[in-house]
């Protein structure tokens, strides 16, 4: 059997809000698969320093498993994907290019030479979106504290907050940044997420020192909501223009009220306005938009594109100021994921789509949901988005009416 290899546990890190690392963004969270952790269990943050994160004993494990012809734990999300014929995060973003038996010690050490680094800058974010948490966005912790006796959220922030790891303010230390660079000497791609990123601007010192120290050969990746006043963000883009390529992709789920429903207090014309004005004063930059994939758009699936392409804003060919539309899935929580719809309704949806999208996207989508049986989450994803409607003063009915009708009639 082919041996299930992934660049990423070689070449790159993934530090999250809270300062914990995973070995990927994709990788499995619950029980702490993914996370870098001493062998006695003792979870290793980034303030340890990278070396300890990279050559950590899970991470060497995940390492050897691979090389001995091993599906990790912590991989096991693109393994299914890849079973049912879907396109998974292994096979859109990890080119295998390494020499991965020369590269690793008996014992899975390696000698770090991070290539591909992913940081989200801490939980400071002015939206709180549904499948978001407390852990991630500032915004959802009032929410977080009136509901979490009711639901199962995706959050462990009380246990978060008071574990010894914890701490939002590495997004704020230099020596981090200096830590990183010294560690990527051959930076290749950067990507920055949060949070939202334009509202930590500590993080432009990183910029600033790749600049000054010649390391501007690099691709710089952004996600972000867009709901920030764009004057106040020039100083990054200004610094961005030094680099041999920025990317800079835009959350979106889905259309006006549907989409303030999912991305709860974002702004929808205050979104597609900094869109237009950034896509034209900084025309040198790429733009994508990221649409996640979940329960609540999936319906509605194709209604995004068809609105960018009426506003002129993109075009299926690339030939526009958005070149693409990625999408994105919910994995966690797995009742907000769009396999909680019944299949016989994910089928007729995705047969229904036609033309609508890019065929690249619509085999995505068919991939990942044509032949998947139901989670049997259905009745937990509305219990728990009656009880966020009530905090909220939000209506799933009067929101998603199309998909209410269809859940109603599964519901036990």
């Amino acid at each position: 059997m082919k041996r299930f290899i992934c660049d990423l546990p070689w070449n790159h890190i993934s530090v999250h809000p809270h300062s914990l690392t995973s070995i990927c963004c994709a990788a499995k969270h619950s029980n702490g698969a993914s996370n870098a952790r001493m062998e006695n269990g003792v979870l290793v943050s980034i303030n340890d320093g990278i070396d300890e994160v990279i050559n950590s004993h899970s991470y060497k494990q995940i390492r050897k498993d691979m090389i001995e012809g091993r599906v990790p734990e912590a991989c096991e999300g693109c393994w299914k994907v890849e079973q049912v014929g879907g396109l998974s995060k292994r096979l859109k973003d990890s080119i295998v290019k390494l020499d991965v038996d020369n590269l690793t010690e008996p014992d899975g050490t390696i000698k770090i030479n991070l290539t591909n680094v992913e940081l989200r800058l801490g939980n400071f974010c002015n939206l709180k979106c549904r499948s978001c948490n407390a852990e991630s966005s500032t915004s959802w912790i009032t929410d977080y504290y009136k509901l979490k006796d009711k639901i199962p959220l995706p959050s462990a922030f009380d246990d978060v907050k008071k574990s010894s790891y914890t701490d939002y303010s590495w997004v704020e230390k230099e020596e981090f940044y200096d830590d990183l660079i010294k560690n990527a000497p051959n930076m290749e791609t950067l990507h920055i997420s949060g949070g939202e990123p334009f509202l930590v601007p500590k993080h432009f010192y990183l910029l600033e020192k790749l600049i000054k120290t010649g390391k501007k050969n690099i691709g710089v990746y952004y996600i972000t909501n867009g709901n920030w006043d764009f004057e106040k963000i020039k100083e990054a883009l200004n610094l961005l223009k030094n680099f041999r390529f920025v990317y800079i992709s835009f959350s979106l789920d889905d259309t006006f009220e549907r989409n303030t429903y999912i991305r709860s207090q974002s702004n929808w014309n205050l979104t597609i306005n900094n869109i237009k004005k950034i896509t034209s004063e900084y025309p040198m930059f790429y733009y994508t938009i990221t649409q996640t994939v979940n329960v609540y758009n999936f319906l509605y699936v194709e209604e995004l594109t068809q609105f960018l392409i009426k506003e002129g804003l993109y075009s299926m060919n690339g030939a526009s100021a958005l070149k693409k539309i990625q999408l994105n899935h919910v994995h966690s929580p797995e009742y907000q994921n769009a396999n909680v719809l019944p299949k016989k309704d994910r089928q007729n949806k995705l047969d229904s789509i036609g033309s609508l999208m890019t065929n690249d996207n619509l085999n995505e989508l068919k991939g990942r949901y044509y032949n998947s049986e139901p989670n049997g989450e259905i009745n937990l994803f509305k219990t728990v988005t009656d009880e966020v409607d009530k905090v909220r003063g939000e209506s799933f009915k009067e929101t998603f009416p199309k998909l209410y009708e269809i859940l109603k009639q599964k519901l036990i």
